[in-house]
Parts: C-alpha cells; sequence; structure tokens
C-alpha cells in the first residue's frame, strides 16, 4: 500500500514542479531561465517609470555563484510598414544582458523585485507575464 501511495505522489507532484518558475534561496529568488516578467505598470507609474506597460524583461541564464541572474530588457513598439499599410507590435531590446537579482515583494503577492547588485536599489517590480492575444 505505501509503494502505491509512492508512486501516486510521484505521478501528481512531478508535472506540478514544472510550474515553479521561481525558487526560493535564502533572501533572495532564483528565476528559471527563459521567463518573460512584465512591470506592474500601476506601481511603475507611482514610482516615475516611463511607460511600463510597453517593457518587459527576459531572463537569459541560471543564476550564478553570487545569486546574479543576466536580464535582457524589451520595449514593446509600433512599427508602421509603407509598403503594405499596416501597423505591428514589435519587441526591440534597449538594454542587453546585464546581472540583477530577485526578491520576493513582500508586500505584493506573486511579484518580485529587481535588485541592482551594485548597490541594492530596487530596478523595477515585476511579475510573471500574463498571455496577451
Amino acid at each position: 500500500m505505501s509503494r502505491y501511495l509512492y508512486a501516486l505522489a510521484i505521478v501528481v507532484g512531478f508535472p506540478l514542479s514544472g510550474f515553479a518558475q521561481f525558487v526560493d534561496r535564502g533572501e533572495y529568488v532564483e528565476v528559471l531561465k527563459g521567463v518573460k516578467l512584465c512591470s506592474n505598470a500601476s506601481m511603475d507609474v507611482s514610482n516615475g517609470m516611463f511607460d511600463p506597460e510597453n517593457r518587459f524583461w527576459r531572463v537569459m541564464s541560471n543564476p550564478r555563484l553570487n545569486g546574479t541572474q543576466t536580464v535582457e530588457a524589451f520595449v514593446l513598439e509600433r512599427v508602421y510598414d509603407r509598403k503594405s499599410g499596416e501597423t505591428t507590435v514589435e519587441a526591440r531590446p534597449y538594454d542587453e544582458g546585464y546581472a540583477t537579482r530577485f526578491k520576493r515583494a513582500a508586500e505584493h503577492k506573486g511579484m518580485l523585485l529587481m535588485v541592482s547588485p551594485r548597490d541594492g536599489q530596487v530596478e523595477a517590480t515585476v511579475e510573471i507575464c500574463k498571455r496577451t492575444k
């Protein structure tokens, strides 16, 4: 009977473990490589960030020994094609490959703080991007 329960726990728990995109590592949080993080627009407008709903970050590395991870910042821009007359939205990199650390935002459940490893200053409050059509 105990083997059956053990096997059931593995079968049920293994697929659920694939959904964990943040792993707590002491004071900081490890974010899986490839995760797309969006700015929390309502919070960042109050912090003076320009046009936060058109920015996002992608985690480009696994954590290093010092706890930092490489992220790339992108901005969404409308691009008009003069030949076809169509307007599209494209992601353009505006800050490539810089190191940051992530912390849980204590006062905002499910959100992270991007913290500068140099001086500990909070760069942005982010969350996993919601899928849009």
